[in-house]
């Protein structure tokens, strides 16, 4: 049966600032493949008000925040109760006009919203969890705390949560930046608690892995409501791929030796702290290796010549230099939801080194398709990086493996089907308001 679904999202091309949100894409894209309708409701941030692009209807509901491509709105723009009502308005009303049959909403700050009008048309609500955000406004537990599940209080959050953040995010603030940041930070909590009731509510909740949902208490995750479906998943296509290995370590100043690769933000929560840290131990037993760090963030790793800083580059260059890298590290701290760093890199047949948090065992099975070290291990990363260098047919082995999982069991197809099925059995009971007695 042909459904037309819903998505809410708080970004959507052209303005979409990092992976999770073209993953959206990608998937909208996937069930119109499928013969689905998906109907897309986002904020407008300077693009056209409706438009319609690969089987994907896309509605903006107008916004007086305009914004680069690429660029994020201001951390308060999502969580407010003007915003929450003026999306509920838009979708009820899109979702009227286009025959709805399920509201999904995919992200955090579209989840009031889309509770809103799912209760108010009687259609079900599906919540997709890809990271800590509906747990915590700053999702700071992870990084000092030894718990696998997270409930964040009032006074965990006031008297840790915040102080965290602030003294490893915020530390060169005067006194005014400061009073405005605690502010900031005491408004989003309070709008936390009108999320976690409408995630609490939901129909559907599809966890794009085991490992994030199992971080979430059952007070806010219903596991029989909850699916696993790796809605990151869908591999990218690498066929476009036309630059050489050599050509882009020439055109970014690359010299000769193995490459290894680190993609994504730099921050505590993806370990980059600790990887820099292993780095010593590393060019001790390689002396020729080069560091890539590709992507943008907090922490800056040391100026050396043997170190490639590179910021954000275009998906063409990433790409690139997975080819180029002879391994790509992954040491996140924090409860990887699903890496899409790392399924990028398998599928190019990259050798992977991740660390055993989150989603990312259900990725890498280790001294199959990559090898796992535990979190916060200088020594262990450092140890395994450089036995992947110290055997390149090791190396070729299991990028062959990784590449060849990504083709058979993280395939298109399988996905969607998943996905759709999880979509089946929510239809079928219909929306939970429905099924309360009287």
């Amino acid at each position: 049966m042909k459904r037309t679904i819903l998505f809410a999202t708080e970004y959507w091309a052209p303005f979409a600032p990092g992976g999770a949100e073209w993953t959206n894409v990608a998937w909208a894209e996937a069930l119109a493949r499928r013969g689905h309708r998906v109907v897309v409701v986002t904020p407008n941030y300077g693009a056209e008000p409706r438009e319609e692009r690969d089987g994907v209807l896309v509605v903006r509901a107008p916004i007086a925040r305009k914004l680069d491509a690429g660029r994020e709105a201001r951390w308060l723009a999502h969580r407010n109760p003007r915003f929450h009502a003026r999306l509920a308005r838009w979708i009820r009303r899109v979702a009227r006009a286009e025959g709805a049959e399920l509201i999904h909403a995919q992200s955090r700050g579209t989840v009031v919203g889309a509770r809103r009008a799912a209760r108010a048309l009687g259609l079900p609500l599906a919540v997709t969890i890809r990271d800590l955000g509906l747990l915590c406004p700053v999702g700071a537990c992870p990084l000092f705390e030894p718990w696998t599940t997270f409930d964040c209080s009032t006074r965990q959050y006031v008297t840790r949560c915040v102080p965290f953040f602030l003294r490893h995010y915020a530390a060169g603030d005067g006194p005014l930046r400061r009073a405005r940041r605690w502010a900031a930070l005491l408004a989003g909590w309070i709008d936390h608690g009108v999320q976690r009731r409408a995630l609490a509510s939901a129909d559907l909740v599809l966890g794009v892995s085991r490992g994030i949902l199992d971080a979430f208490p059952p007070a806010l995750v219903n596991r029989r409501r909850a699916h696993v479906v790796h809605i990151y998943s869908l591999p990218p296509d690498v066929s476009g791929v036309t630059e050489t290995p050599d050509a882009v370590r020439r055109r970014l100043g690359i010299g000769d030796g193995p490459l290894v690769l680190c993609a994504g933000k730099r921050s505590l929560g993806k370990g980059t702290d600790v990887f820099l840290e292993a780095m010593d131990a590393i060019r001790a037993a390689s002396p020729r290796v080069r560091f890539v760090f590709a992507g943008k963030g907090e922490i800056a790793p040391p100026a050396r010549d043997d170190v490639h800083v590179l910021g954000s580059v275009p998906q063409s260059t990433l790409f690139a230099l997975y080819r180029a890298a002879a391994v790509v590290a992954v040491p996140s701290v924090w409860p990887e939801p699903l890496s899409r760093v790392l399924l990028e890199a398998m599928r190019f047949g990259r050798a992977v080194v991740a660390t055993r948090v989150g989603g990312s065992p259900e990725l890498v099975e280790d001294g199959v398709t990559g090898l796992l070290v535990p979190p916060r291990d200088p020594d262990a990363l450092a140890g395994a990086v450089v036995a992947l260098l110290r055997d390149p047919a090791r190396c070729a082995r299991l990028g062959a493996a990784a590449a060849n999982r990504t083709v058979t069991e993280l395939d298109e197809g399988r996905l969607v089907t998943q996905l759709l099925d999880a979509y089946e059995r929510v239809l079928a009971r219909g929306p939970a308001m429905q099924r309360r007695p009287a």
